[in-house]
């Protein structure tokens, strides 16, 4: 499969007809290889229902727990991410950042999957972590290279948080859990597994604060980060068509969903990979 770079910063796009459920292993090497280059690929033109998502799925490792939200019975793992043309809830996905932070081993990748798109709007943009770190002077990334974030599903799945709350019209089943307001500690700066390159991994949903420090001293560090890690030079557009499938590398990318296709219906079949814990050398 060949891949055409979407921006300087990362992501491809390729389109295949063929893509089955078992990958070669000379096919999957090359699309871990692309993965690697681009960090987000976007495959076109696919025929997949939430079973051979699955399969493919199984290719890049173990499928990973997924917290808070009801996955297909037959198809355990997998998520349907759903909007329905009248909710006017809080959009699952919205806001800059790396799916499930908050756990001890988060998700090495994500698949998503477009069963049903809107015809305009609804779009993921992606941001690229190492280029952000990258671009840091070599001060400041010394210093932030020695600190740990702190990180928590409490402002999305608590019984006070965004999805806490709950709404009429709420697409979807989420349940909200006391587990939210426990934290992992990881380190602001991670060390990919693959290609060694220095990521900075903090996201303005999950990361509350950085141990051993005030909040009022840490907030304004972070949301300084925040800002640099969303900068438009760092980031791709994914625009959806049905059939279309994006896998991305959570190590070393952010991402938030467009919240722009108001009255009309949208649904994503979702899956993560489970990870390693994120290390710092």
């Amino acid at each position: 499969m060949k891949f055409t770079q979407l921006t300087t910063a990362l992501g491809a796009e390729g389109v295949s007809t063929s893509l089955s459920d078992t990958l070669s292993s000379t096919d999957l090497a090359s699309v871990e290889d692309a993965l690697n280059k681009y960090l987000v690929i976007c495959i076109r033109n696919l025929n997949l229902n939430a079973e051979t998502l699955l399969s493919l799925s199984e290719n890049f490792g173990e499928i990973g727990e997924t917290p808070y939200l009801e996955t297909i019975s037959e198809s355990p793992g997998v998520v349907r991410v759903v909007r329905e043309a009248n909710d006017k809830g809080p959009l699952f996905g919205d806001g800059w950042h790396s799916d499930w932070s908050f756990q001890v081993c988060p998700p090495s990748y994500t698949l998503l999957y477009a069963v049903e798109t809107p015809p305009y709007g609804g779009d993921t943009i992606f941001s690229n972590q190492f280029c952000v770190f990258e671009t840091l002077p070599k001060a400041y990334q010394q210093f932030l290279s020695g600190l740990t974030g702190i990180h928590s599903a409490r402002r999305s799945y608590s019984s006070s948080g965004t999805f806490g709350k709950g709404s009429p019209t709420q697409s979807m089943t989420i349940h909200s859990s006391d587990d939210a307001l426990d934290t992992q500690l990881h380190p602001l700066v991670r060390v990919h597994p693959v290609t060694g390159r220095k990521a900075l991994f903090i996201n303005p949903i999950y990361t509350i604060g950085i141990d051993g420090f005030l909040e009022s001293d840490s907030a304004p560090m972070l949301s300084t980060l925040f800002h640099r890690s969303t900068q438009s030079a760092n980031t791709c557009r994914v625009r959806w068509t049905k059939g279309t499938l994006v896998i991305w590398d959570n190590r070393c990318t952010l991402h938030t969903a467009v919240n722009d296709y108001s009255g009309y219906r949208r649904e994503m079949y979702r899956i993560t990979i489970a990870g390693e814990r994120p290390i710092s050398t």
